[in-house]
């Protein structure tokens, strides 16, 4: 005589339909109080039509507040709408304000100038005098600089390093084969780094960092 346990067949027929509906699903066995159910997590599979309609007795469907995927429109209810940022082409924000646009950069001189003049030591200027040189002699740096395309719009009345930078690069190539004396500069020294002192010797590098830092805080509104 053979004995049939019909409560095991029963579960294992309701597991089964548990797994049809494509959700991860945990027997309800757990001392939660459901007797022979099952909880489902998440959503995404087939739907509800798709699967056979099986007497599962406690399966559930989704919880509460899960998010609810339309096979129709593949969207989610609850998704809010992605916010569309506007990028090079990189991955980088386009500026929200350009100062110069690229279209115009030029890497190469715009017009044939002579050796511009050199810069005399006025006592431990060494370090300002080589940062100068090399701002002078960056092409597109002098490009503009010579255009006096930022005086022509610049109303600062104070102190502005992009007006002082614009005479310095002028006065420069304007008088080629000389020595000239970067007073504009070394006026201002104060008013780049207030930690510099004239007769002192100082850093070469960092002051080129903060005279770029300067140059740019002029440029940007609310800054000075």
């Amino acid at each position: 005589m053979t004995i049939v346990d019909r409560s095991s067949e029963k579960s294992d027929h309701e597991s089964v339909g548990c797994k049809r509906s494509g959700s991860l699903t945990f027997p309800g066995g757990d001392g939660n109080g459901m007797d022979g159910g099952c909880s489902s997590w998440g959503a995404g599979g087939p739907s509800s039509s798709d699967i056979p309609r099986v007497k599962t007795g406690g399966c559930m469907g989704p919880t509460p507040g899960a998010t609810v995927y339309s096979s129709s429109a593949g969207i989610t209810a609850d998704r809010p709408k992605e916010q569309v940022v506007l990028t090079s082409g990189d991955g980088i924000a386009l500026p929200q304000k350009v100062l110069f646009p690229a279209e115009r950069l030029s890497l190469k001189w715009n017009q044939v100038n002579r050796i511009g003049s050199g810069l005399q030591n006025l006592g431990n200027t060494c370090f300002l005098n080589s940062a100068l040189q090399c701002l002078t002699y960056t092409a597109p740096l002098s490009n503009y600089m010579l255009s006096r395309e930022h005086s022509k719009t610049c109303h600062e009345p104070g102190f502005c390093m992009m007006c002082t930078m614009q005479n310095h690069i002028t006065q420069v190539f304007a008088n080629s084969g000389n020595v000239i004396k970067p007073i504009g500069v070394l006026n201002e020294l104060k008013r780049i780094a207030k930690h510099f002192r004239f007769g002192s010797q100082e850093d070469a590098h960092e002051f080129l960092r903060y005279t770029v830092d300067a140059m740019q805080k002029s440029c940007l509104p609310g800054s000075k």
